[in-house]
């Protein structure tokens, strides 16, 4: 409970280059005290959510990333304010939809990314000016020949490439319009990924989650230095 009435004290301060990813069990995340750590619009989108473990489920990982931004940042978890970045303003008039973004205050700048499946979030944080995106699946039967990106192949590599696939979209801020190619993990590990009309590779990290899941990171710098942190923070 503490960790959401003043800022959370860990030891993990980033660098340039570092990317640190956190691994949420999303049971683990406290929610007495929610409606004083997330602001109106989160609140009232949780509402929106029909089912009460979807609604649950949104309710802890922005619990987590808020704790989580409040560490790095030394405010309380309610302080940080963010906008949304549409991916094509020209065309939806800016419609407050796409990528969130941590608004400018007394603070340093950094990029952060969340993503929830099942009872697991990741939050991936780094320094601007990087960008990151993260990306976590459960892993369940699926035939991934119907999908020409991934290719037939069993249901871990085949969620293993999707969330790739995610993590660049989401990086970059349009979701999977204009879907990355993503190649072949090098000697060490990272995948290097491309999408249609960018030009600059992504490079994406396979991150290590809970038994039954898999997840990537996605960044634009070449030689990031991922760690893997487990929640709750110390």
């Amino acid at each position: 409970m503490h960790a959401l009435r003043s800022p959370v004290r860990h030891t993990h301060a980033l660098e340039h280059k570092e990317i640190h990813v956190w691994s949420v069990a999303l049971d683990e995340v406290p929610l007495d005290r929610a409606d004083l750590v997330l602001d109106d619009s989160e609140l009232a989108r949780a509402a929106r959510i029909r089912t009460q473990a979807g609604r649950q489920r949104y309710l802890s990982s922005h619990v987590a990333l808020r704790t989580l931004l409040a560490g790095y940042l030394a405010v309380s978890p309610g302080l940080p304010r963010f906008t949304r970045r549409c991916p094509r303003p020209e065309i939806c008039g800016d419609c407050g939809n796409g990528r969130p973004e941590l608004l400018p205050g007394p603070w340093p700048h950094l990029d952060f990314n969340l993503s929830h499946s099942g009872t697991t979030a990741l939050i991936a944080l780094c320094r601007t000016p990087a960008v990151v995106g993260v990306d976590v699946e459960r892993v369940r039967p699926f035939d991934w020949s119907r999908l020409a990106a991934v290719g037939p192949v069993d249901e871990v590599a085949g969620f293993r490439t999707w969330t790739a696939i995610e993590a660049v979209g989401k990086a970059a801020g349009s979701g999977v319009r204009n879907m990355a190619t993503v190649g072949e993990p090098r000697s060490d590990g990272v995948r290097r990924a491309r999408r249609p009309g960018d030009e600059a590779d992504w490079y994406v990290h396979e991150v290590d989650c809970a038994e039954g899941y898999v997840g990537s990171v996605a960044t634009r710098v070449p030689r990031a230095e991922v760690r893997t942190l487990q929640w709750p923070p110390p």
